[in-house]
């Protein structure tokens, strides 16, 4: 199945041909994981990686659904 990935913070810069407006496209397999993606993705938890979809913060153990767009944010970490 094929999701749109939007990345935000630092994190594009992960991925040289990322475009901001457009984000990118992936095929990912039926039933895949916000952690499985986070690690498709090579963003490690000391990344923050948060995972959102139609506005919900998506646990890490929850399935993305098929077509959809998923925001991925760094967490907001300080003092």
């Amino acid at each position: 199945m094929k999701i749109r990935v939007k990345l935000y913070g630092t994190l594009s810069r992960l991925f040289p041909d990322y475009r901001t407006a457009t984000g990118m496209e992936i095929e990912v397999p039926p039933g895949m994981s916000v952690k499985n993606l986070l690690d498709r993705l090579r963003i490690c938890e000391n990344q923050g990686g948060v995972a959102v979809v139609d506005g919900r913060v998506l646990k890490m153990e929850e399935e993305i659904p098929p077509g959809v767009e998923v925001r991925v944010f760094q967490s907001v970490r300080g003092g």
